[in-house]
């Protein structure tokens, strides 16, 4: 199995954010939203990610649920989950695609689209 270096993992995720339409990166600017990066899921994680196929995980109202001020009692949280990203990847270029791919997912819930308009549109 390859692994990527945190540093680089960190800087694709940063890269993807930032190859994002300008709309699209305003509304996660304008918002109270943190991405990070976690190797696994752990406690503070829903329990039935332990061990699962979870990738990425957005936590928090997606826009297209929120009231009139469009703004959540906390912030926004996507953790992406590098470990078992290389799990399933056989090589660096591999693992890129993926990562690329699920902060897309991620983001996407964020915007509100569920996990089958996800799969449709191929993320």
């Amino acid at each position: 199995m390859s692994k990527l270096g945190r540093e680089e993992f960190e800087r694709i995720v940063r890269e993807t954010i930032e190859g994002l339409p300008a709309k699209f990166k305003q509304a996660l600017d304008e918002r109270n939203i943190v991405i990070a990066v976690k190797d696994y899921p752990d406690a503070a994680d829903p329990p039935s990610f332990m061990g699962g196929r979870v990738l990425g995980f957005y936590h928090g109202v997606p826009l297209r649920r929120r009231g009139a001020t469009g703004y959540g009692l906390w912030p926004d949280r996507i953790v992406i989950y590098k470990s078992l990203i290389e799990r399933y990847a056989s090589a660096p270029s591999e693992i890129k695609t993926l990562l690329r791919r699920v902060v897309l997912h991620e983001i996407g819930h964020f915007f509100g689209l569920s996990d089958a308009e996800l799969r449709r549109l191929g993320y």
